[in-house]
């Protein structure tokens, strides 16, 4: 919940400085949200972090599907979002490039790294039931 004061917990590191991606887990009195928070790599001469709320688990798995959806589609594709979207890149089938933009900032992360999100997500959603 962006700008909030309530207790955040780091799922996972999706990669480290000096462009770092985390997911988030935050806490808000009975409720729980997840965030995507990210280092806008379209500002180059200042450090701008950017948090991507998923507020739902629902939204969780939408963006889990999305990436799922690119890993197996063309050079090209975009999975669109209400506030965001995700574009996949580059020529290497097995290490794809993927663009994240969200609120006029952008990120990029590779396959690997999309695998990771991928893994950490359905368990997520499997400990959810």
């Amino acid at each position: 919940m962006k700008g909030s004061n309530y207790p955040d917990v780091d799922l996972m590191t999706v990669r480290l400085e000096p462009w770092p991606i985390n997911l988030q887990r935050v806490i808000y009195f009975t409720d729980t949200c997840y965030a995507f928070q990210f280092r806008d790599q379209s500002t180059m001469n200042s450090i701008a972090i950017k948090t991507m709320d998923l507020e739902t688990l629902d939204q969780l798995k939408y963006f889990r599907d999305g990436l799922t959806a690119l890993k197996k589609g063309d050079n090209g594709e975009v999975a669109e979002f209400r506030n965001y979207s995700i574009k996949k890149v580059g020529t290497k089938k097995e290490n794809s490039w993927y663009i994240l933009s969200y609120d006029h900032a952008v990120t990029n992360f590779q396959e690997p790294q999309v695998n990771r999100m991928i893994y950490l997500i359905n368990h997520l959603i499997a400990s959810q039931h």
